[in-house]
This record gives structure tokens, sequence and C-alpha cells, in this order.
């Protein structure tokens, strides 16, 4: 699997372009799912690809992320549903979950409707976060970290 964040022609590390994600192979994965990918959509066509949607940024921008060097909005619910591609979840607010209390931690993890996949974060996770994302979910995506297994599938970036 592939980790995506953004298409198009900028320097920044999030950015991909058309030609990178045409010549990749494998699931393409787009975590927060930026309005560039729904702009550019028909390239994905006949692609295997995962739309993880952060809940509370759908619509709206990446203003919260202060370390970003460039301002992108993220697609809408419609925009999102338009591209009939998988839908999965990057958790309401994009918090590492480690860190969280039990209630919170569960609250993350809930989705607004049946997904089969989660992207941890910050590819951040424990046992606790994993046991918690079971009975939600049925595969955990993470960067660079774990073992492969259901939940603990490693991603690399384009």
């Amino acid at each position: 699997m592939i980790l995506l964040h953004s298409i198009g022609n900028s320097e920044h590390s999030n950015v991909n372009s058309i030609e990178e994600i045409k010549n990749s192979k494998g699931t393409l994965t787009f975590d927060g799912v930026y309005k560039s990918v729904y702009d550019n959509r028909e390239i994905l066509a006949d692609r295997d690809v995962i739309l993880l949607v952060m809940g509370d940024y759908v619509g709206k921008d990446n203003s919260f992320d202060k370390g970003r060097h460039y301002h992108e909005e993220y697609c809408t619910w419609k925009q999102i549903r338009e591209m009939n591609f998988k839908i999965g979840w990057h958790t309401w607010s994009h918090k590492d979950l480690t860190l969280l209390s039990d209630e919170e931690l569960k609250n993350e993890l809930t989705p607004p409707f049946k997904m089969d996949y989660i992207a941890y974060p910050h590819g951040k996770f424990d046992d606790r976060v994993i046991e918690e994302a079971k009975k939600h979910f049925k595969f955990g995506l993470s960067v660079d970290k774990g073992d492969n297994s259901d939940f603990q599938i490693k991603r690399k970036y384009l």
C-alpha cells in the first residue's frame, strides 16, 4: 500500500505529481482527502484507492496543521462519495491515539458509518488502540511501524 496526501506540482513533501501516481503500483491510500485528489480523480480511474477521511475536517481546510507550508482544502462528503472509491477512517480530529483516554479513543475511532479501514494518525498505535480499532474496522493502516498483520499494515510513501 502507498500513502499519499495531495496531487499536484508543488515541491512540498506531501504532494505527488500526476506522473508519479500514474507510474506507481499497488493500492493508493489518501490521508485526509484533499480537494486536489478530487480535482485529479481521472488519473485514479481503474486504480484501487482508499480515501481516509478525517471527520472534523471534511469540507474545511488544513489550517489546523501549523506545520504545513501550503494551504489546501479538504473534500466535501459529496465529492468523496462522487469519486466512488473505498472510504476509510482517519479519526475525527487526527490526534495521537496512544495519548488519549479510553473514552476519547472510543470517540475518535467511532466513524459516522461502517468502514473497513482505519489509518492511525501519524502512524501511531499500541495494543490498546488496536483492541479498540478491532471493534469498528477490519484493517488498521500504519506508516512504517507494524508487522503487516491486519491491524498493523505498513504503507510506504510514494
